[in-house]
């Protein structure tokens, strides 16, 4: 963390395009769970938490669930959601994500379309 003689302002950036620049506090890259603290943008200091409790959860049957994370706000037709799909086959219960990773790039809409791995 830096100084800026008013108070903690950042830490240094890192990475191969950083340049000089300040990341401010609180930014965090992770878009899964992240708790940090600073100050927001009117100067109050704050504590940011972001945890995993899904924005929807589309209970399809009593063996197939789907759950999905975005920011509040979102549209559901916005390619922005991450999505699990949970379903049990047998007596075995699988925990797949669309296209095998939890990116934060699909549309809520079309969760039943998707491939998961």
């Amino acid at each position: 963390m830096e100084n800026d003689g008013g108070g903690i302002v950042g830490s240094k950036a890192t990475g191969n395009n950083a340049g000089n620049k300040l990341r401010p506090v609180g930014a965090n890259t992770n878009p899964e769970k992240y708790s940090t603290e600073g100050t927001d943008a009117q100067g109050r200091y704050t504590v940011i938490v972001k945890d995993e409790i899904p924005t929807r959860i589309d209970e399809v049957s009593d063996t197939l669930f789907y759950l999905g994370w975005a920011e509040f706000g979102d549209d559901e037709d916005d390619p922005v959601w991450k999505i699990r799909r949970i379903q049990q086959i047998g007596n075995v219960w699988y925990q797949e994500y669309a296209y095998g990773g939890q990116w934060y790039r699909y549309k809520w809409t079309e969760r039943s379309l998707l491939p998961y791995l």
